[in-house]
């Protein structure tokens, strides 16, 4: 195929009534696109003079462009190896087919004259191994009386979206799965936008703060979103690209509205916090230690040289978020919430905006990865998905002048560790805390 060959969409609805018509041929009209020279089946001559219209789904709005329409034409199975010819033709650029002799394989071929016509051949019965190898049940012609070459058509499969991951990640697994996303900032929305790829069902979103100008630059919103609460824009901007999920919009802040937050909680099945700051970490990490669900926590340090991701897990293996700092405190490492403490960007005294948008995107997909892998282990026995350990530090712009572990040297490095295990009489980990 060229590649300045146009290109042909057929929607479900217009395959449907090609494959459904008792007719063995009709006419088609197709809307067309100039700039993207791409065609669209819109109506389909289903009998002799009768021609229905084609459903175009609204969320395709890219096929609505143009109001330039030209007449094509369909043909069910010409010849048993119609469509076979056209896969072997497709794999050999240039390769023409001699007009004269195609038309004599399709009978009523309308000669396009100086210009070019449109022919899609229909083979309902191909069998299995052909579909296998590339062979197509609709085949796109460009006739010309210089001669005909093979062009592409793109079917809408019966399936889309997540659905199509069936059988080679376990979807049907997760989407029976809920995850809290506390904090919808920059890496919070990343976090929330890679669970919908894993196929979460369920997402609860907390957030009690809108979109502002200077968020745009390192939120995956945009600015048609500012001025709205992030909770509410990140659920319509789902609703587009992820309809089967499930999103909750939460405007709570999960320190002063913890008694709120804790029955949340209970209705979850991992808590994924991306906020800012030693209050909201600490009631996430205590919140969901009491209602024995794991948590992930997400942030970036020292203005962006490294990321963090920590997992809590509510096992007298492992300590609570207090726990592992006191532990560092104990090496002399820095206190990694103090670093926390001060808003990016707010006009007043803030930390300076240098973490950039791609590595905090990083950090927030970094630890949905993290959330699902937990829950592909502890909930559904799958030990691929072990982790090497419960925190991960990661390199972003590293000067290596930290204290263990925060001192690496390389971008991209990852360094794992375990947890220590609760420290006596820790109020969070404790049976009586």
């Amino acid at each position: 195929m060229y590649r300045n060959d146009p290109y042909i969409v057929l929607t479900g609805d217009g395959a449907a009534k090609i494959a459904g018509s008792s007719a063995t041929r009709g006419g088609l009209t197709m809307r067309y696109a100039p700039s993207e020279d791409l065609f669209v089946v819109n109506t389909v001559e289903t009998a002799d003079g009768v021609r229905t219209q084609v459903d175009i789904p609204r969320e395709y709005t890219t096929l609505h462009w143009g109001d330039q329409t030209r007449p094509a034409q369909w043909v069910r199975q010409p010849t048993d190896t119609f469509n076979i010819n056209h896969f072997n033709l497709l794999r050999r650029p240039g390769a023409i087919a001699d007009f004269g002799g195609f038309s004599k394989m399709v009978p009523r071929l309308v000669d396009p004259g100086a210009k070019y016509g449109i022919l899609l051949t229909h083979h309902p019965d191909l069998a299995p191994e052909l579909r296998e190898i590339g062979v197509c049940e609709f085949a796109g012609w460009l006739i010309n009386r210089d001669g005909v070459r093979p062009i592409h058509v793109e079917v809408e499969p019966a399936v889309i979206g997540i659905q199509q991951l069936a059988g080679t990640w376990p979807i049907e697994r997760l989407c029976t799965n809920s995850v809290m996303v506390v904090g919808c900032g920059s890496i919070g929305s990343a976090a929330v936008e890679a669970l919908a790829g894993y196929g979460i069902g369920r997402v609860e979103l907390l957030d009690p703060d809108r979109l502002l100008w200077h968020n745009i630059v390192r939120h995956t919103l945009g600015a048609k979103s500012v001025g709205r609460h992030k909770v509410f824009g990140l659920k319509d901007a789902l609703a587009e690209s992820w309809p089967n999920l499930d999103v909750r919009p939460h405007r709570l802040d999960v320190v002063d509205d913890a008694h709120f937050v804790r029955r949340l909680v209970e209705n979850v099945d991992l808590v994924l916090c991306a906020a800012d700051g030693i209050a909201p970490r600490r009631v996430v990490s205590h919140v969901a230690r009491r209602a024995a669900k794991p948590a992930v926590l997400a942030c970036v340090l020292d203005h962006g040289a490294v990321g963090e991701i920590v997992r809590l897990r509510p096992t007298p293996r492992f300590g609570c978020l207090l726990c592992l700092r006191s532990h560092f405190a104990e090496r002399g490492a820095m206190d990694a919430e103090a670093d926390q403490e001060l808003d990016y960007g707010t006009g007043r005294v803030h930390q300076p905006m240098v973490a950039v948008p791609p590595d905090l995107r990083f950090v927030g997909t970094f630890a949905a990865k993290v959330a699902v892998a937990t829950l592909l282990e502890s909930l559904h026995g799958d030990h691929t998905q072990r982790l090497p350990g419960e925190q991960a530090v990661i390199g972003l712009r590293p000067g290596g002048d930290l204290a263990p572990p925060f001192n690496l040297s390389a971008p991209g490095d990852t360094r794992w560790a375990a947890i220590p295990p609760p420290r006596p009489l820790c109020p969070t980990c404790t049976a009586d805390g």
